[in-house]
């Protein structure tokens, strides 16, 4: 590409981050020169749809942003991933790709198929370094709405709108495309209200997602879901336990059957990671805590161990979450050397242990939920959003508006030193900058006729 840093540039500067869940700034992905690009479009969690229907709804905009992204890196290999249950979604795509020799892979649907370390190793059939990214075997894994955004990025359009799912308990679930900023709330009202008077709402995912009992709060540029459940649901109690309580549980209870190792994605792939000596340390002080610590290192935080393998309902991601915060807090990490001694196979059982999507939806209450999520561009707009300017892995964005400024969609409003690795921000909607606060930028706009 003759214009390969500006092309770069234009990613930086449209803020385009990993719409999947993790944030992490696309440009500096893209700016080193990779033998596989690997479009995600597993759609992991369940429940929802948003990846299927920004494939759908943006195809041709898809391989645009695969084609541009292939000439970036040098790849010579581009591959589509979704699971089994999208695999209808591929008749159009595969024709799209034909004049470009793209391939694809279907993976069954089970969890976490969506991993970019169970997809490297599937595609390019290569292993992650423990702790390691993509990039270190040669790899770019990008969500598939991140693609659509290098495409957009490309064309000089900034990132000022997600897809999102809006189901659980609320009156029509359905899929959709809000401004950046959009409330939870007005979320909501656009799949018809909600459905129960105590609602709790798991933004993200049920199994890797947060939550949230405020429905002021707003629609990030890597959130995809929302999923509204009543408070007195298994999973909301399970997701806002305190740290006081699921470690007293676990401390009294936890009998070392190791069925959460046995069953962790990461460790039957042939990772350091046993979940179960994490569960250890809670008995233990000192040296032996952080020693023992380290086999949570690279816990992907995938929620395996507590929501399905458990059979005392413990909480053995959250105990191997707070493990790794004491980790970064020692400066303890294992050496190149004794990781090399760890080093051991894929386990033979591996892909019988994967969790199938149906026991999840049985496992965790979610059989009542299981509705489709169409497409729809509501009517309703926002008359107000807030800009949160922490999404991405990096810098915060330091806003470059002040209250009182009018704003036009798509303008920048935050921004980032360029030798800083982070994105800058946009107005979503027009309107009027009224406040500026540790939540983001408000902007209020003209409410519509």
């Amino acid at each position: 590409m003759s214009d390969r840093n500006g092309i770069l540039d234009r990613i930086r500067t449209a803020g385009v981050i990993g719409a999947g869940g993790a944030g992490f700034p696309t440009y500096r992905k893209l700016g080193t020169r990779v033998e596989h690009i690997i479009a995600n479009g597993a759609e992991c969690e369940p429940l929802l749809y948003k990846d299927r229907e920004s494939m759908i709804q943006e195809a041709e905009t898809l391989i645009e942003g695969l084609c541009i992204m292939r000439e970036i890196t040098g790849a010579g290999s581009v591959t589509i991933a979704v699971k089994k249950k999208n695999e209808d979604v591929l008749g159009k795509l595969r024709e799209l790709a034909a004049p470009h020799d793209f391939k694809f892979l279907v993976y069954p649907d089970v969890y976490p198929a969506g991993d970019e370390y169970v997809l490297v190793q599937e595609i390019a059939k290569k292993m992650i370094p423990p702790g390691g990214l993509p990039l270190d075997v040669g790899c770019v894994v990008d969500n598939v709405e991140t693609v659509i955004n290098v495409a957009h990025a490309a064309a000089n359009r900034p990132v000022t709108e997600k897809y999102v799912t809006v189901t659980g308990e609320v009156k029509t679930p359905i899929t959709t495309r809000v401004p950046v900023g959009t409330s939870l709330r007005d979320c909501i009202d656009m799949a018809g209200g909600l459905t129960v008077d105590n609602p709790v709402v798991l933004t993200g995912g049920v199994m890797m997602g947060g939550w949230s009992g405020d429905l002021s709060s707003v629609i990030e540029k890597n959130i995809g879901g929302l999923i509204v459940l009543p408070a007195d649901h298994h999973l909301v109690r399970r997701k806002t336990a305190s740290r006081q309580t699921y470690t007293r549980v676990s401390h009294g209870q936890c009998d070392q059957c190791s069925l959460c190792t046995e069953l962790c994605p990461r460790y039957i792939m042939g990772y350091p990671i046993e979940p179960h000596r994490v569960m250890r340390t809670l008995l233990m002080t000192g040296e032996a805590k952080a020693r023992n610590s380290m086999w949570a290192q690279y816990c992907c935080e995938c929620n395996v161990c507590s929501l399905i393998a458990c059979p005392e309902s413990l909480d053995p991601k959250n105990i191997c979450v707070d493990a790794k915060a004491l980790l970064r807090e020692e400066g303890i990490s294992r050496t190149p050397e004794e990781l090399e001694t760890l080093r051991r196979g894929e386990h033979p059982a591996r892909k019988g242990r994967e969790i199938p999507i149906s026991t999840l939806y049985t496992r965790l209450g979610l059989r009542p939920y299981d509705r489709k999520a169409p497409f729809s561009l509501s009517k309703a707009a926002p008359t107000s959003v807030t800009i949160p300017l922490g999404s991405h892995v990096g810098r915060r964005c330091e806003p470059t508006v002040k209250p009182g400024f009018k704003v036009s969609r798509g303008e920048t409003v935050g921004s980032v030193p360029d030798d800083q690795l982070g994105c800058p921000v946009h107005a979503s909607i027009d309107g009027t900058v009224t406040a500026i606060d540790e939540k983001g930028i408000h902007i209020s706009g003209t409410p519509p006729p």
